[in-house]
């Protein structure tokens, strides 16, 4: 989380409350969700790790920034594509759907390779570093491969919809709507106005997923293959939910 260690920690302690709330809730609500509710967990542990890049900078231990930065890089360039599309292909029960999100995590699995040249960096520019009370993470911050305002946005696109089609096109799709307009509005919004620091702030703000997790268990039906259906009601014609 951008603006300090102790707000990095404390969002992190907070998220690890949602989490485990989430598991204990699907546990008992609709425990094939189980792969959405441990979402707010890694969260957690991504922007507790934001918190001791932040110590590693204000205490200028260039060892520290650069481990810490390697391990939040790891979730916020490799993890998260990979995770949803986990989630959604564990959880679907249709087998031609389940089929195209199968393929669909092994190219999400890409993002790995872009988080190898990520921790490698550019030679001369620091792997993390204060901006404007925020962190800037040089090269995800930058535009990986693609170093221009076009290729920023081309490579911020892509990445997000690599991490939301699955939630999109899964049996359940109704489940994660939220979630993913939340996703969308705050990558738009944390490119627009914190563009040297999108990786951090964006990541931050998409910590806000937690709570429409939360909300997505809460209404998930009991069984997996259990999906809501609209039919006509034979009074007046109105459509109504059938379960």
């Amino acid at each position: 989380m951008c603006y300090s260690a102790e707000a990095s920690f404390g969002s992190g302690a907070l998220l690890l409350t949602t989490g485990v709330g989430c598991v204990s809730m699907a546990r008992r609500r609709a425990p094939w969700i189980w792969p959405f509710a441990v979402i707010p967990i890694f969260f957690s542990m991504q922007q507790i790790t934001e918190g001791f890049v932040w110590m590693g900078i204000h205490a200028e231990n260039q060892a520290l920034v650069e481990i810490a930065s390697r391990v939040y890089l790891f979730f916020a360039i490799g993890f998260w594509p990979a995770c949803f599309s986990f989630a959604a292909w564990k959880v679907e029960t249709n087998p031609k759907l389940r089929s195209f999100l199968g393929y669909w995590l092994v190219l999400s699995m890409g993002w790995f390779v872009i988080y190898g040249l990520a921790i490698r960096g550019d030679e001369g520019v620091p792997i993390a570093c204060e901006s404007g009370h925020t962190v800037h993470y040089g090269y995800s911050d930058s535009g990986f491969l693609l170093k221009t305002v076009e290729g920023k946005w081309l490579s911020r696109l892509f990445y997000l919809l690599t991490a939301s089609v699955p939630c999109l096109v899964m049996t359940h799709r109704r489940l994660m709507l939220v979630p993913a307009l939340t996703a969308s509005v705050t990558a738009f919004a944390a490119a627009l106005y914190f563009d040297h620091a999108f990786t951090s702030v964006w990541c931050m703000w998409s910590a806000l997923l937690s709570v429409m997790v939360a909300r997505s268990i809460w209404l998930a039906p009991a069984k997996a293959g259990h999906c809501e259906t609209l039919e006509i009601s034979s009074e007046g014609g109105l459509p109504i939910l059938a379960r």
